[in-house]
């Protein structure tokens, strides 16, 4: 069993390179969902083939997520960020040029949605150490995602909604420039990072209790993947169908269908950074608590919208709740679960995309046989499923500064749903 390396001291360059790989490997996430609309325009791909798009985004990533998070505890996979940024975008690179065959396409995204999932673990641990590992460092990071995402469909806008499908190809460069950057910073932190050495006279003792941490508490962390999976179907759902809804309901183009994509994933960013930071104060529990209360209403709020300015608003303030809890829980996994941390964020960030991915083509199915609003309603319920979960959600108080960087403000809540 491998512990859990102590927080290392914040490195600002290397952590903002990683911030800056961050940006690229999500905007690769979001550009397959700003591609869909062309796909249904150029090639005429139905709802339901356009969800099996999202699927295959979605599923290697989900499925072999946790593997390289379990891999990441037992062997140092740091090159796996640039491995998996480069695979990651070099399948939606070329997802355009293969756009005239289905299935085809439906690969190179399952290529690119396993970069993705090579990318997160390692990432995640890099950046908690660069970081120093405080709720504000890892919204930071996380918001990094959000970015890249929320500008994702203004580079398919002026790639493939200017050039048409072939030139998905020009998403790649800056992916690579951002990639050059990290590996650069990153050699000089290594040389200028010396190892720690442990000095003789330091009592066995003391060494030991600075390098093993608490006990793992699975139970809770399987309270945590529940409310992660309800939330995997809410984004997953609602990033595949917002641009179709505004285009269908109010029959408008394919440029104010992903300007509604934008304003949710812009919102999102805005979300997770202003979650962390208020997770500092006020604590992580009481901040997702908060994320998915206001999520349910503004997708209540969304079925109901009677003009396309108002869907894109309450779009926007989905996006914004759904994302408050969004970089508190790999934290939260990593305090429920000390001795396998890469193991914690490869299932937690796995889980963000399993479920709803895998039920997405059932989405693109209902959106086929009524519409795509229809959707919208299923989200609504879902989300209000998370909230009432995650009343039961509870914060962890037996670890030190150093086995959870961020001491919440309600460490003081104690019960669990899920004793251990």
């Amino acid at each position: 069993m491998t512990s859990a390396p102590p927080v290392a001291p914040p490195r600002r360059a290397l952590f903002w390179s990683l911030v800056g790989t961050h940006v690229m490997n999500d905007f690769q996430t979001g550009a397959a969902a700003a591609l869909l609309p062309y796909f249904v325009l150029e090639q005429r791909y139905d709802y339901a083939a356009v969800a099996g798009l999202t699927l295959a985004a979605t599923s290697l990533s989900s499925i072999f997520q946790p593997v390289f998070g379990w891999l990441t505890d037992r062997l140092s996979l740091r090159p796996l960020i640039v491995v998996g940024l480069l695979v990651a975008a070099a399948g939606i690179a070329v997802a355009g040029l293969t756009s005239e065959n289905y299935w085809l396409t439906w690969i190179v995204f399952s290529l690119s949605g396993l970069g993705v999932a090579a990318y997160h673990p390692a990432a995640t641990v890099a950046a908690k150490e660069a970081g120093g590992g405080t709720n504000r460092a890892m919204s930071i990071f996380s918001v990094g995602g959000n970015v890249g995402a929320a500008i994702a469909p203004i580079g398919v806008g002026l790639t493939v909604g200017m050039l048409g499908l072939q030139a998905t190809p020009l998403l790649l460069i800056p992916t690579i420039a951002i990639a050059a950057v990290y590996l650069v910073l990153n050699r000089r932190a290594a040389i200028a990072l010396p190892a720690t050495p442990v000095t003789e006279d330091a009592p066995a003792a003391a060494v030991a209790a600075s390098t093993t941490p608490p006990r793992d508490l699975w139970g809770r962390f399987g309270w945590l993947l529940l409310i992660v999976s309800l939330w995997s179907v809410a984004y997953v759902g609602a990033r595949s169908f917002v641009a179709l809804d505004v285009i269908d309901r109010f029959d408008t183009t394919t440029d104010v269908g992903n300007f509604a994509l934008m304003v949710f994933s812009l919102a999102a960013a805005l979300g997770t950074l202003v979650g962390g930071f208020v997770a500092d104060r006020f604590g992580r529990t009481r901040v997702i608590v908060l994320g998915y209360a206001l999520a349910t209403a503004a997708a209540a709020g969304y079925v109901f919208a009677p003009t396309e300015g108002t869907a894109i608003a309450l779009a926007g303030v989905l996006g914004g709740a759904l994302f408050l809890p969004f970089a508190l829980r790999v934290p939260l996994s990593h305090a429920y679960l000390p001795r396998h941390l890469g193991t914690a964020s490869g299932v937690t960030l796995g889980m963000a995309t399993a479920l709803g991915g895998l039920l997405t083509p059932l989405l693109g199915v209902l959106a086929d046989a009524v519409d795509p609003r229809a959707v919208f309603v299923v989200l609504a319920g879902v989300i209000a499923a998370a909230f009432v979960c995650a009343l039961f959600l509870r914060e962890r108080t037996d670890l030190t500064p150093e086995g959870d960087a961020a001491a919440p403000a309600d460490a003081e809540v104690e019960a669990s749903p899920s004793r251990t």
